[in-house]
């Protein structure tokens, strides 16, 4: 295992193929107009943060994305002002400067139908590969979410 401190000039070019993959994916689901109601990539972004913390602070959730707070703004209200309001948001009892935000049942719902999409495309482009290659991705996978979840990894990607 490489322990400098820069990668080598294979693993940029690996880290690179990768982001340009995880791109595709990202853009292999059919845009076309959205629909009323239909999520945004930032508001599905927003709502997976949620879910993983159950509450968080307006501003921390700003910092996580790395958007203006005139953009947090934005899709809170938007998230919020639905009618059946994905997100609900609270003054914090610790720090009344601060609003808390959760997930409502309905935001969940709705994260979950975008994850979904999201899946179903890429599960079709994955039934393309062999059978070992799948498990070989499969193994390769499951290694960079433990990597993920290390404290010292996790830590250097919040910056």
């Amino acid at each position: 295992m490489n322990s400098s401190p820069t990668a080598d000039k294979r693993t940029e070019e690996l880290a690179q193929h990768l982001f340009d993959v995880i791109t595709r994916f990202c853009l292999a689901v059919p845009r076309g107009r959205r629909r009323s109601g239909e999520l945004k990539e930032i508001e599905f972004l927003t709502l997976s943060l949620l879910r993983q913390h159950q509450r968080m602070i307006v501003g921390d959730i700003q910092r996580h994305l790395g958007i203006l707070p005139a953009q947090m703004s934005r899709i809170i209200r938007a998230l919020e002002s639905r009618n059946k309001p994905l997100i609900a948001c609270r003054i914090n009892a610790e720090d009344k400067r601060k609003i808390d935000v959760i997930l409502t049942n309905e935001g969940m719902e709705a994260f979950k139908e975008y994850q979904s999409l999201q899946v179903q495309t890429i599960a079709s482009l994955l039934e393309k590969l062999e059978p070992e290659e799948r498990e070989e991705l499969d193994r390769l996978v499951d290694r960079l979410r433990q990597m993920i979840r290390e404290p010292v990894l996790a830590a250097s990607l919040s910056v």
